[in-house]
């Protein structure tokens, strides 16, 4: 479904992705993990069109690379960011609206899809009514997903979405994106917590220095001495 090859993405005289390869099969969970400024968000802004980049990335075939991002954004990729980034100003129930604002559907599908992302998130149902910005982190991050969720997505990616959270909202988050996974939505997470990643990721990337160092299986990389040393504090 995506295929990205030999990306390169500077900043002034700084090169903070060079390179790098990688791709993600429909229906899969590919996790990108590195330590902080390895280039991982940065390759994502890259993707979905936020920065410029040098580079082939093909969406279905199609090269994306050089699209602008709400042009991205309509052919199927759609990207919770890192921070969250909800509308502080508006109710639950609006942020979700600003999700599909793009969609022409009816209200009957519209409502459908609400009420799906309430079932994922029973704590949005509750407070649908509340302004985002009055949440805690936790509750904007269920926002942020449902949000994205609503735009219809092929391609889902997600920027490290437990960061700042407490670990039993983590836990949460996690069990969310199992759930989505299971009902076959392809996924590309950034996430600094390697264990949460590799739990959830059917292939990961390990980005080092803006370079890919590794590409396995999870399942194989969680059994690598020197992954378990540098991520999984082993």
């Amino acid at each position: 479904m995506l295929e990205v090859e030999k990306l390169d993405v500077s900043y002034g005289g700084i090169q903070a992705v060079r390179g790098l390869s990688l791709h993600v099969r429909k229906g899969e969970v590919v996790s990108l993990i590195g330590s902080n400024g390895a280039g991982k968000t940065t390759t994502l802004n890259a993707i979905c069109g936020v920065i410029p980049s040098r580079g082939s990335i093909r969406y279905n075939g199609k090269e994306i690379n050089g699209l602008p991002t709400h042009k991205i954004v309509k052919e199927g990729i759609v990207m919770v960011p890192e921070g969250r980034r909800v509308f502080p100003k508006l109710t639950v129930a609006n942020n979700l609206l600003m999700g599909a604002y793009s969609r022409k559907i009816s209200k009957s599908i519209l409502q459908q899809e609400t009420d799906f992302v309430y079932h994922l998130f029973p704590r949005l149902a509750e407070r649908k009514n509340q302004l985002a910005g009055t949440m805690s982190g936790g509750e904007q991050q269920m926002l942020a997903i449902g949000r994205a969720l609503m735009a219809d997505p092929k391609l889902l990616i997600l920027d490290e979405p437990s960061m700042g959270l407490a670990p039993i909202v983590v836990k949460d988050i996690f069990k969310t994106i199992r759930e989505i996974k299971e009902r076959g939505m392809t996924i590309l997470l950034v996430e600094q917590n390697a264990s949460m990643a590799l739990s959830v990721a059917d292939r990961c990337y390990v980005l080092e220095n803006g370079e890919i160092r590794f590409n396995d299986t999870a399942d194989n990389l969680r059994k690598q001495d020197i992954v378990k040393k540098a991520y999984l504090g082993a």
